[in-house]
């Protein structure tokens, strides 16, 4: 729950809730990535949570569910766009998985500046994040349950009915590459949703034009 007890100061709290349905009076640091290589992630991480195994549904299948609203968060195109109408506010933060990737350090920087850490301990917790942060520490078998979503799937067990004993791997700490290779009809229909949701409201063709957009026009 929001209100209750928490391990930190401030509060933090992960959602994939558009902005008119975030819960308001905090500061939002929002994450956008690559459309592709979100609907492959997304292909080989959500049918598990619904009892499927590996390759009872192909891609075309799961696309079909996701522009059905198979996700309570709603298509990724829509999510962008309520989140750019507030790129300038000043309690958002746009931050980019492939800046992550291209220079972590410059972009925990970012994060540190947009949260107003203490002057006296900002390096400090610059390092420790760098440093948790990459692949190996969150690979390590002794920290790979902080990255998981362990819980969630036992939640999903006992409201699908799914059988106690029956195991997932609902780690998130995967190895793999930006530009994921899809089925040309599926990367076409994908683009196709792009133009029709995105370009008319930024004027962006593509993902990369979009980057660099908000890289150029947010204020934090």
């Amino acid at each position: 729950a929001l209100d209750g007890p928490q391990v930190a100061e401030p509060k933090l709290f992960k959602s994939h809730r558009q902005y008119s349905e975030i819960p308001k009076g905090g500061k939002y640091i929002y994450v956008a990535r690559d459309p592709i290589d979100v609907f492959v992630s997304f292909y080989n991480f959500l049918p598990g949570y619904v009892g499927l195994e590996a390759g009872d549904m192909t891609m075309d299948d799961f696309a079909d569910a996701v522009f059905a609203g198979v996700s309570h968060g709603g298509q990724i195109w829509d999510h962008y766009a309520s989140w750019y109408d507030h790129m300038k506010d000043d309690n958002v933060l746009w931050v980019f998985f492939e800046d992550l990737k291209e220079d972590l350090e410059r972009e925990v920087r970012r994060i540190a500046k947009f949260m107003k850490l203490p002057e006296h301990d900002v390096e400090r917790r610059i390092t420790i994040a760098i440093e948790n942060s990459t692949f190996k520490f969150m690979a390590d078998p002794a920290q790979k349950h902080h990255f998981d979503d362990h819980f969630v799937w036992d939640c999903v067990k006992e409201r699908l009915r799914i059988p106690a004993e029956r195991t997932h791997s609902v780690s998130k700490v995967r190895s793999g590459k930006s530009g994921q290779k899809l089925p040309d009809h599926l990367r076409q229909r994908l683009y196709r949703q792009w133009e029709n949701v995105f370009v008319p409201k930024t004027g962006c063709k593509t993902y990369e034009e979009f980057r660099a957009d908000v890289r150029q026009n947010r204020t934090n």
